[in-house]
C-alpha cells in the first residue's frame, strides 16, 4: 500500500496545558477505490446534518473549511479510508465536477434510451466532454445527497423566516375580504312548504 506518514495533532481535553496529542497517520496515495469514494460521501452527507442541525438551534451556520474538512478526514479515518483532509477535499471537488456533468447530460439529452451516459461507450463519453468512467453507485449516492441538501436548506429557510401576525400578513387579508356573507333569507324551498301546511279556512 502507498502510504504517506504525516503527523496529525489531535486536540486534547480540557486540559489546561493547551497542547493537544500528536498522532502520526500513515496517508495513503494513489487512486481512490470505490469503497473509499462511498466513505467521503457518507462524510460529507454527515457533516451536512450536523451543520444543519446546529443551525436549527441557534448556533453557528458554519466553521472555517480546514475545520469542517478535519472532521471528515476523522470520520474517513474511522472507518477505514485513510486519507489526508486535503486529499478528501481535492477528491470531493473531482466527484462534484464529474457528477454535473453527468446530471446535466442525463438531463438535457433526447429521451431516447441509447443515448444515455450509461449506455454509450468511453469514447463517446470523451467526445462529449463528459467523464470516461463515473459509475452508477456513486451517481445515485451524490443524487441522493444533494436532494436531501436542498430538502433541508429550503425546510430550514422556511421555519426560520419570522412568523407575522396575521392581520399584518399582506397574503392573509384578501381571503377575509373574499368571504361569502351568509344568506339573508330562507331558502326559496321553505316559502311554499309554510303555505300549504296551513288549515284550509272553514266554508
Amino acid at each position: 500500500m502507498d502510504l504517506t506518514v504525516a503527523n496529525y495533532k489531535k486536540q486534547g481535553g480540557s486540559g489546561g496545558g493547551g497542547g493537544g496529542v500528536s498522532e502520526v497517520r500513515e496517508y495513503r496515495k494513489g487512486n481512490w477505490t470505490v469503497e473509499e469514494a462511498m466513505v467521503l460521501i457518507e462524510a460529507k452527507k454527515m457533516d451536512e446534518e450536523r451543520r444543519m442541525k446546529r443551525a436549527s438551534h441557534g448556533g453557528e451556520r458554519g466553521k472555517p473549511a480546514e475545520l469542517r474538512w478535519k472532521w471528515v478526514e476523522d470520520y474517513c479515518w474511522r472507518r477505514g479510508c485513510f486519507r489526508s483532509q486535503n486529499q478528501c477535499n481535492d477528491k470531493w471537488d473531482n466527484l462534484m465536477r464529474d457528477f454535473k456533468k453527468v446530471r446535466e447530460y442525463e438531463g438535457g439529452r433526447a429521451a431516447a434510451a441509447d443515448s444515455s451516459y450509461w449506455r454509450i461507450e468511453k469514447n463517446e463519453r470523451r467526445e462529449k466532454n463528459l467523464p470516461s468512467n463515473f459509475l452508477p453507485e456513486i451517481y445515485e449516492a451524490l443524487v441522493e445527497l444533494t436532494e436531501r441538501k436542498s430538502t433541508q436548506r429550503f425546510a430550514a429557510s422556511v421555519l426560520g423566516e419570522p412568523s407575522m401576525p396575521p392581520h399584518h400578513h399582506p397574503l392573509q387579508q384578501p381571503p377575509l375580504t373574499q368571504t361569502a356573507p351568509p344568506p339573508t333569507h330562507p331558502p326559496p324551498t321553505e316559502r311554499p312548504t309554510v303555505a300549504f301546511s296551513q288549515a284550509p279556512l272553514p266554508t
